[in-house]
C-alpha cells in the first residue's frame, strides 16, 4: 500500500514549509513513530514522524527546499510494492481528476519535482507536451547545449530566457548564494510592511540601575534555591505587567482602523534563534508573581531554542520587549511587532558620571528605547509611559502593593 508523505499544516497561518533535513534515506525501512524529517515554518521548526510502517521509496523535496502545505514530498510503501505506475499528484489534484474522469497518466505535470497539481488536471484537455519555444531561442539552446526541458515552466521560452540563463551561469562563480529560510522570508516581509505602513517614533530615556541591581542581587540566591534564574528582563517585565494595564493604548492592537484594547497583558520577548527571531509571549502576565514570570519566561526561551515551542505562544501578543544590551548597544530603534503598537528595547548597563546633589558621581546607567505607533499613541503618552518605567526601575519598592 502506497502512503504519501505530504507537507503538513503546522499552524493556522502556515502556507509553506522548508525541509531542513531528512532523517531517513530512500530505501530505508521506517516504523510508526520514527523521525522522518524536520520542517521549518515562519514561526518554528517541527519534527515529523512516520504514521505508518514501510520503506521510503521516494523523496521528492530535498533538504533546503520549500513546498506548499499538502504538497507531496515523499512516498512510503511496502518494500515489494510496484510503484512504477504510481502518478505523484497532490490530494486536491486527485480529487479534481476523479470528479472529471481525467486519467492522471495523461496529464502533464507542472508542479515541483514533476508532481501534478490541480491546475494541471483542469487544463488537461488543452495542454501540449511539446515545449513552446521561439526559433531563435531553440537555435541558441542548441548552440549552447541547453536542455530546454529543464527550464520549461509552461510559458514560451524566448531569446531573453537563454541569455539570462547564460548570464546567471557566468556570474554564479563570483558569489555565494543561500536560499532564504521560510522564517527569514516572513520576517523580512513583516518588517518591510511595518516600516512602510507605520509612523514609528522611538523615545530614549536613561535609568539609574543602582536600586534594581541591588534588588536583583538580594533576590538571586533566594531564586536559585528554587532552581530559578532571575534577570533584569524578568524584573522589567514585572514592571510592564503593572503599567500596561494602566496605559491601555500601549497594550492595544490597531488593525483596519479598529483599535482593540486587550484586557490581559501577553508580553512577548524577542528570542534570537539559529534561523532568525522568535517572539513567544507570556500570557496573562499581569496576574503573575515575579517568580512565576521568571520561570515561565525561561521555559519559553528554552523551548524556542530547542524547537519545542507550542505555536500558541507565538500568537496573541500585546506588547514586546527586546534586549540586545549583551552585544554592547546603548541606543537602537526596535521595530514594532504588528499588530501591536509598541515595543521596548533594553540596552547595556554602563557606569557613567552623573550629577547627584550637585556632585559628580559614577552610577550604573541603562538606556531604554521605546518605539510606538504614532498613529495611535501620541508622543506625550509615550514619554509619560517611559518616564513611569524609569521611576519604578529607580525605585523598585513601588512594585509592592
Amino acid at each position: 500500500m502506497v502512503r504519501e508523505i505530504l507537507m503538513p499544516k503546522l499552524g493556522l497561518t502556515m502556507v509553506e514549509g522548508t525541509i531542513t533535513q531528512w532523517f531517513v534515506k530512500e530505501g530505508e525501512h521506517v516504523n510508526v513513530g520514527d523521525k522522518l524529517l524536520e520542517v521549518e515554518t515562519d514561526k518554528l521548526t517541527n519534527e515529523i514522524t512516520a504514521d505508518t510502517e514501510g520503506t521510503v521509496r521516494s523523496i521528492l523535496v530535498r533538504a533546503g527546499e520549500t513546498a506548499e502545505v499538502q504538497d507531496l514530498i515523499g512516498i512510503i510503501s511496502g518494500e515489494d510494492d510496484d510503484i512504477s505506475s504510481y502518478v505523484p499528484a497532490t490530494p486536491y489534484a486527485k480529487k479534481v481528476a476523479s470528479e472529471r474522469g481525467v486519467d492522471l497518466n495523461k496529464v502533464v505535470p507542472t508542479g515541483y519535482k514533476g508532481v501534478i497539481v490541480a491546475k494541471d488536471v483542469e487544463n488537461a484537455d488543452v495542454q501540449e507536451v511539446r515545449i513552446k519555444v521561439t526559433p531563435t531561442a531553440r537555435k541558441m539552446a542548441e548552440d549552447k547545449g541547453v536542455n530546454l526541458a529543464e527550464i520549461y515552466n509552461g510559458s514560451k521560452i524566448r531569446k531573453a530566457d537563454i541569455l539570462a540563463l547564460e548570464e546567471k551561469q557566468i556570474s554564479e562563480e563570483d558569489f555565494e548564494t543561500e536560499r532564504a529560510s521560510s522564517m527569514r522570508k516572513i520576517i523580512a516581509q513583516r518588517m518591510k510592511t511595518t516600516w512602510a505602513g507605520t509612523p514609528m517614533v522611538t523615545f530614549n530615556m536613561e535609568a539609574n540601575m543602582t536600586e534594581l541591581i541591588n534588588l536583583r542581587e538580594r533576590l538571586k540566591p533566594i531564586y536559585l534555591k528554587e532552581g530559578l534564574k532571575l534577570t533584569y528582563n524578568h524584573i522589567i517585565m514585572k514592571i510592564l505587567s503593572r503599567l500596561l494595564i494602566k496605559y491601555r493604548y500601549l497594550n492595544a492592537s490597531f488593525e483596519d482602523d479598529t483599535i482593540i484594547y486587550h484586557k490581559h497583558v501577553n508580553l512577548g520577548i524577542a528570542v534570537d534563534v539559529e534561523r532568525g527571531l522568535m517572539v513567544p509571549n507570556v500570557k496573562g502576565i499581569e496576574k503573575m508573581t515575579l517568580k512565576e514570570i521568571a520561570g515561565e519566561t525561561e521555559k519559553l526561551i528554552e523551548d524556542a531554542r530547542t524547537n519545542k515551542l507550542n505555536p500558541d505562544y507565538l500568537t496573541g501578543g500585546t506588547f514586546t520587549i527586546t534586549n540586545i544590551g549583551m552585544f554592547g548597544t546603548e541606543y537602537f530603534t526596535p521595530i514594532i511587532n504588528k499588530p501591536e503598537v509598541a515595543i521596548l528595547g533594553i540596552n547595556r548597563i554602563v557606569d557613567k558620571p552623573v550629577a547627584l546633589n550637585k556632585e559628580v558621581v559614577i552610577r550604573p546607567m541603562m538606556n531604554l528605547s521605546l518605539t510606538t505607533d504614532h498613529s495611535l499613541v501620541d508622543g506625550a503618552m509615550s514619554a509619560r509611559f517611559l518616564r513611569e518605567i524609569v521611576d519604578i526601575i529607580e525605585n523598585p519598592f513601588l512594585l509592592i502593593d
